[in-house]
């Protein structure tokens, strides 16, 4: 059987401070997947990379732009403000077998690649999400990610959520997708929640595969903790709360401080 091919699709909008470490996580994947000690050249590897800039006004494709020139990253550009518009675009221009989405304020272990690879190609997953933790750490941030990695072991559909870091074939993608592009919460669910419910079997949480998203929207405005839980269940409880969620909560870049 062919190997199959697998596209990292990266949305990402203002994110000067942390897309490069992204980037270069997703990077560090490809080596250990293609077994070299650099990472390798991108194109013509069973690995792509699209960095998705949706509407960056700061130096995010600038960036993004020196892994373009250095290692053969994609940059394409979606103008349609919103994360699920950002993935669907970059799912339109991706070439692989196999689709991940990674935020750009998540950083990837070195073997996620080979493992997402293996629970597709020789499994037989159509689709599957990672267990999360906090990029800054801290004790609040540990117990957060901690409570929601168990809501997601829950047997509920919509329960296999939070797309930070997600995989999906391109059958998967197409059959039960795209992106919801009406909300902002909860856009991942006709992919994670539409198979668990036709073929749960098929779906699988890697919880040994951690990785490791910014708890900013919870550390860095007043009463972050509270007000984000509560957003997340009014989103769950009703259709209302997933129209709008305030995307501007950012870490200041380390030049800058």
């Amino acid at each position: 059987m062919k190997t199959k091919s697998i596209s990292i699709i990266i949305p990402a909008r203002n994110e000067e401070a942390l897309i490069g470490a992204t980037i270069e996580a997703v990077l560090r994947s490809a080596a250990d997947l293609c077994a070299t000690p650099a990472p390798p050249d991108l194109p013509g590897s069973p690995v792509e990379v699209i960095v998705v800039d949706n509407a960056s006004v700061d130096r995010t494709t600038e960036i993004a732009a020196r892994y373009v020139e250095d290692h053969g990253v994609r940059l394409v550009h979606c103008m349609r403000l919103k994360a699920p518009c950002a993935r669907n675009f970059g799912a339109r221009h991706a070439l692989g077998d196999v689709l991940m989405f990674v935020d750009a304020d998540t950083l990837v272990p070195p073997d996620t690649l080979r493992r997402v690879l293996h629970w597709c190609d020789a499994e037989g997953y159509e689709a599957g999400i990672t267990g999360l933790a906090s990029r800054e750490g801290g004790l609040l941030a540990g117990l957060w990610w901690r409570f929601w990695c168990l809501v997601r072991r829950l047997p509920l559909a919509r329960a296999k959520a939070m797309p930070a870091c997600m995989f999906c074939t391109r059958a998967a993608f197409d059959e039960f997708g795209p992106f919801d592009e009406r909300v902002v919460i909860g856009e991942e669910w006709p992919i994670l929640a539409g198979l668990y419910r036709a073929r749960p079997e098929r779906l699988i949480y890697d919880r040994a595969l951690v990785a490791l998203t910014s708890s900013r929207r919870m550390e860095l405005q007043r009463w972050g903790y509270l007000r984000t839980l509560c957003k997340y269940v009014w989103a769950i409880m009703h259709v209302s709360g997933r129209l709008e969620y305030d995307d501007r909560v950012r870490h200041v870049p380390m030049e800058a401080e």
